[in-house]
C-alpha cells in the first residue's frame, strides 16, 4: 500500500492540487471568513479524478500486481493525505492569525472579529466536510471510472461547501464554539474529536462503496 500511495503522489499530483492546498494559508487574511481556507482546497480535489482519467491512471494501475480494492484504497489514502496537509497548513495559519492580530477596540468591529476568527471547532467541521467529500467522490466515481462524469465532483463540492457554511454560521452564533475560555476549549475540542472520527468513518464508507462497485467494473 505504501508503494501505491507513492505512485499516487508522484504520478497523480498536479499543479492545481498543490496550488489549492496552499490556499489553506488564506486563513491568514484577517477580514476573510476562515472557512475559505478549506473551501478552496475542496475545489483542487475536483481535478484529481478527471486528470487521472485523462492520463489513463486506471489502466496503468490495473497492470500492477495489486488487487482492484487496493487501487481504490490507494486513491482514498492520497485524498486523505492532501486533506490532512490542508488542515495542518490551515491550523498553522490560524494560530499565527490568532496571535498576530489583536482584538479591535470598537464593539461592532469586535463582534465581527469574534465571528470570523479561526477556532478549534472549525477544524472539526473541516474534518467532517473532507470526510463527506471522500465518501461521495470515491463512492460515486468508481461506479463508472471510465466516464468523465461531472456529477460526483459537483455533488460533493456543493454538499461540502454547505457543511462548511453551516458550520461557520453555527460557530458565529454559539459562543462556546468560538470562545477560548475553559468551557469553550472543552466544547471545541469535542467538536474536533467528533469531526476527526467522522472523517475516518465517512472515508471508510466511501472506500467500501467504491471498492465494491469497482470490483464489478470490467477492466
Amino acid at each position: 500500500m505504501k508503494n501505491l500511495l507513492y505512485k499516487e503522489v508522484v504520478l497523480c499530483t498536479n499543479v492545481q492540487v498543490i496550488l489549492f492546498a496552499v490556499f489553506a494559508l488564506l486563513i491568514l487574511i484577517p477580514s476573510w471568513p476562515p472557512a475559505v481556507a478549506f473551501i478552496y482546497p475542496l475545489s483542487g480535489l475536483m481535478t484529481l479524478f478527471p486528470r487521472g482519467l485523462a492520463n489513463k491512471d486506471i489502466e496503468y494501475t490495473s497492470l500492477l500486481p495489486v488487487k482492484k480494492t487496493d487501487i481504490v484504497k490507494g486513491k482514498l489514502l492520497y485524498l486523505c493525505l492532501i486533506e490532512i496537509v490542508v488542515i495542518v497548513l490551515a491550523t498553522i495559519g490560524g494560530i499565527i492569525r490568532f496571535f498576530l492580530f489583536k482584538e479591535p477596540d470598537t464593539p461592532d468591529e469586535l463582534n465581527y472579529f469574534m465571528a470570523v476568527r479561526p477556532t478549534i471547532s472549525l477544524l472539526g467541521f473541516a474534518f467532517l466536510s473532507f470526510g463527506i467529500m471522500n465518501a461521495l467522490l470515491v463512492g460515486l466515481y468508481y461506479r463508472n471510472p471510465y466516464k468523465r462524469l461531472a456529477g460526483p465532483n459537483l455533488i460533493s463540492l456543493i454538499i461540502c461547501m454547505i457543511v462548511m457554511v453551516i458550520g461557520s454560521v453555527i460557530i458565529a452564533f454559539v459562543p462556546a464554539l468560538r470562545d477560548f475560555n475553559i468551557v469553550g476549549i472543552i466544547v471545541q475540542t469535542s467538536i474536533l474529536l467528533v469531526g476527526a472520527i467522522s472523517f475516518v468513518v465517512f472515508s471508510f464508507v466511501g472506500y467500501k462503496i467504491g471498492a465494491k462497485a469497482f470490483v464489478n467494473v470490467d477492466l
